[in-house]
């Protein structure tokens, strides 16, 4: 009996000490699918969205020439899509669906994508110059997309998240006084207007900075993924950070710990040092779990650089609910 008790409390220590591990994504991802994710030949590649209609998976990218470096998102860029019936790819590009338009609000560039859909709408929510967010819709994936005339929130980087209700969460980044802050805005439907929360301050605690927000509701929270710019959370700019927040307003940060770095571990046990990994994004299954996680990936030889999408396997995480201190 006292063996069978030692095992028993054995077993319940390493259950506990799993569950603790699992506090983040971190936890949960598994090696980078090789022979998966998204390049295209003689493109730059950055910020990956992903949905699934039907048995298919649709990317949204941001692309530009890989001839004019990473700096050429500023004028070059467009939004594309790719497809694949398998979550983790490797995607194949489709078509171009988003350019920069010539004395429209988007005039300057198509960028940072995040694809979403409002009850039977396809929302694609966009940036072109900093500050400038709005979006196209369509009854359909593949289009023809409506674009907004106007922008629909001052703040760059949108995170999008759509309620049981219909109604609009957006959390985004904002530059100001050259601090980058987070902040949120809430509409009743995706096609009205947007309203900011908490008069323009910064959502994140001790005013941390921040780039690339992925947001998704699961555990009766929001929860954030985004880059760890200056390092506030991590100690290393650019790093991955998770937040969750219960009202959508105060966020708190879930560890110290980096989500992810500049290194992709692969399937095949290899591994790559990245000069720059960004644009984070989750794949969340219908369970409210994630099942990938996506990033931009940029390498440099000499001059040239190259930039594609890895993706991740993760291990149907689902975050805890409300931390206790």
């Amino acid at each position: 009996m006292n063996i069978l008790k030692k095992t028993m409390l054995t077993i319940l220590l390493i259950s506990c000490y799993s569950f603790v591990d699992a506090q983040t994504l971190k936890d949960a991802l598994k090696p980078a699918v090789k022979k998966g994710g998204f390049k295209m030949e003689g493109y730059i590649l950055w910020c990956p969205t992903v949905i699934k209609v039907g048995s298919t998976y649709h990317m949204f990218a941001s692309r530009w020439p890989e001839q004019y470096g990473l700096g050429g998102w500023t004028k070059y860029s467009e939004i594309v899509r790719a497809t694949s019936k398998n979550l983790y790819g490797p995607y194949q590009f489709a078509e171009v669906v988003i350019q920069k338009r010539e004395g429209r609000w988007d005039n300057d560039r198509a960028h940072n994508p995040k694809i979403v859909k409002a009850g039977k709408t396809f929302v694609l929510y966009y940036i072109s110059s900093a500050n400038e967010t709005g979006y196209a819709y369509a009854n359909a994936i593949t289009g023809p997309w409506t674009r907004i005339d106007s922008v629909a929130m001052p703040f760059s980087n949108p995170a999008p998240l759509v309620k049981k209700d219909g109604s609009i969460y957006v959390f985004g980044r904002k530059s100001v006084n050259d601090i980058r802050i987070a902040q949120g805005f809430t509409a009743s439907a995706f096609n009205t207007r947007y309203t900011q929360l908490k008069e323009g301050a910064n959502l994140l605690p001790g005013n941390y900075q921040l780039e690339d927000p992925t947001i998704w509701w699961a555990s009766g929270q929001y929860n954030v993924i985004l880059s760890d710019f200056r390092g506030d959370a991590t100690g290393v700019n650019k790093n991955g950070a998770q937040y969750y927040s219960t009202d959508g307003v105060n966020y708190k940060l879930v560890s110290k710990d980096p989500v992810y770095t500049k290194t992709v571990t692969y399937d095949n046990g290899s591994s790559v040092t990245f000069r720059r990994r960004e644009r984070p994004f989750v794949y969340v299954n219908e369970k409210a779990e994630v099942t990938a996680f996506f990033t931009s990936c940029l390498t440099q030889e000499g001059e040239k650089e190259q930039s594609w999408i890895e993706v991740q396997p993760v291990d149907h995480y689902v975050p805890k609910g409300e931390r206790k201190p």
